[in-house]
């Protein structure tokens, strides 16, 4: 079964998903591409039961009021030590989950940036393990 997000913006191409990579400078995960070509941001629904990780919600990609690729702009103006930290969710807190894109064994994980601590916590080891957490 597959974590299903509503109120999603406008749904991606693989060039859009291309040219965040070329920004980016770094390939994105393949799971990760996979979910965002389906449920490009949004939300968990309502009458979910469970949700320990008490996500909010995730952030779209190119399109709605803040893309994730401007979040991660505004991020590394203020942190730079979030570079290659590619923020996709959060929490109600406000606080965001990063993916990380560092070109080494740490490429994948999940992280959540904690603002109001500024402190990077390890969360899980991939996207496909968020993801089926959440379903837990």
């Amino acid at each position: 079964m597959k974590l299903v997000l509503e109120d999603c913006e406008q749904s991606l191409t693989i060039q859009d998903l291309q040219d965040l990579e070329e920004q980016l400078g770094r390939p994105l995960p393949d799971s990760f591409k996979q979910y965002y070509l389906q449920y490009n941001g949004g939300f968990l629904p309502e009458d979910r039961e469970g949700n320990a990780l008490i996500v909010g919600g995730f952030d779209s990609i190119r399109y709605g009021e803040l893309p994730a690729e401007k979040l991660y702009a505004d991020l590394l103006e203020s942190f730079a030590e979030l570079e290659l930290l590619f923020p996709f969710a959060y929490d109600q807190g406000g606080n965001c989950f990063l993916l990380s894109l560092k070109p080494s064994t740490d490429y994948g994980r999940i992280y959540i940036w904690l603002m109001d601590l500024q402190e990077l916590a390890f969360v899980i080891d991939s996207f496909d393990d968020f993801l089926i957490y959440l379903q837990s």
